[in-house]
């Protein structure tokens, strides 16, 4: 897909973000415990399969907070943390939808079924970010540092988990998981270190992670 066409994409999807949600009190939807759906992993190409809408970021009780703290949700948190969470939501395949929530792997806290409550999740977040505020708890990093389970970010856009180089030596193709949109749900797919960069995404590290 050509950046041109990508860029009319976009602006489809955020003229069509009119639809607000209130994560901490909407259910999970009857799908989310669905099984594994068939994917073909490499079947697309282009940077990021575009998300058609995002929620918006839900708001936390005093004593919310505080539970979820406790519970460990907001503090560091290792690699392989992030990527079982991660592979729990893409082998549940949890489907797309901004207006729900689904459990995370200990069915501690609920997240916002979209591209970035799907990081917020991995990150194992006290709140389902959106895009435009996951850089309140991540940082900008040079793209040949990417380790497993930080995260590529379109601010307007998109948000994928990186999950490793296809080749260690080159760094040209990367795998990502990510809350892909409506149609495809989770996915585990090939990306292009060039497209994705052309397409606007930087690469982000969660504050709190270690290794």
């Amino acid at each position: 897909m050509r950046r041109s066409t990508n860029r009319r994409i976009r602006m489809a999807a955020i003229a069509a973000a009119a639809v607000t949600v209130s994560v901490v009190s909407v259910p999970v939807s009857a799908s989310a415990a669905g099984v594994i759906a068939t994917r073909d992993p490499g079947s697309q190409s282009g940077a990021a399969a575009v998300a058609v809408r995002e929620g918006k970021e839900e708001v936390l009780t005093v004593a919310e907070d505080v539970e979820l703290a406790a519970a460990g949700y907001g503090k560091p948190v290792s690699r392989d943390t992030v990527m079982t969470r991660a592979k729990d939501w893409f082998n549940r395949n949890v489907p797309y939808d901004d207006t729900s929530s689904a459990w995370d792997v200990n069915e501690g806290k609920r997240y916002r079924q979209d591209c970035s409550g799907f990081v917020s999740m991995a990150w194992k977040l006290r709140t389902s970010k959106t895009t435009r505020t996951l850089d309140q708890v991540s940082h900008v990093i040079n793209w040949n540092d990417l380790l497993r389970g930080d995260a590529l970010v379109h601010y307007d856009d998109h948000a994928v988990l990186f999950d490793k180089w296809v080749d260690a030596d080159t760094k040209a193709d990367f795998w990502v998981y990510e809350e892909s949109n409506p149609t495809n749900d989770m996915n585990h797919r090939k990306i292009n270190v060039r497209d994705i960069r052309n397409d606007g995404f930087k690469p982000y590290r969660y504050d709190g992670i270690r290794k």
